[in-house]
């Protein structure tokens, strides 16, 4: 059996990822703001206020929708590179984050945040 995907391109609502997001934690010693804005049909993500990447959209609800509810981005420092897989579950944004460190001399590191929307 064969599937056959549609090559119908779609332009997905951006509005429910984009805004200003802060951690629940606000002990955590990671990405404590992200700022997320849209650019032209894609995302840019802009963590802590100084690093900042495209980021890729995606719908979370199934093929037809038109909803994006989920983003992946790249953050490269020369340090470090950050990989985060991003979705929205019953409003609140949650990020697995995915650090890599270039040094040598720390272990790479998994991490889980939560974040809600924010006014600024």
């Amino acid at each position: 059996m064969t599937a056959i995907i549609s090559d119908l391109r779609v332009t997905l609502d951006l509005s429910a990822l984009t805004g200003s997001w802060k951690n629940t934690n606000a002990a955590s010693k990671g990405v404590v703001t992200l700022d997320i804005a849209a650019d032209g049909p894609e995302l840019r993500v802009t963590a802590n206020g100084w690093i900042s990447a495209p980021a890729h959209a995606y719908s979370a609800d199934g093929f037809d929708s038109r909803q994006a509810l989920a983003f992946n981005a790249t953050l490269e420092h020369n340090d470090f590179d950050i990989r985060l897989q991003a979705n929205i579950k019953a409003g609140v944004l949650v990020i697995a984050f995915l650090t890599r460190f270039h040094d040598g001399g720390r272990s790479n590191v998994f991490t889980r945040e939560f974040y809600y929307r924010s006014a600024k």
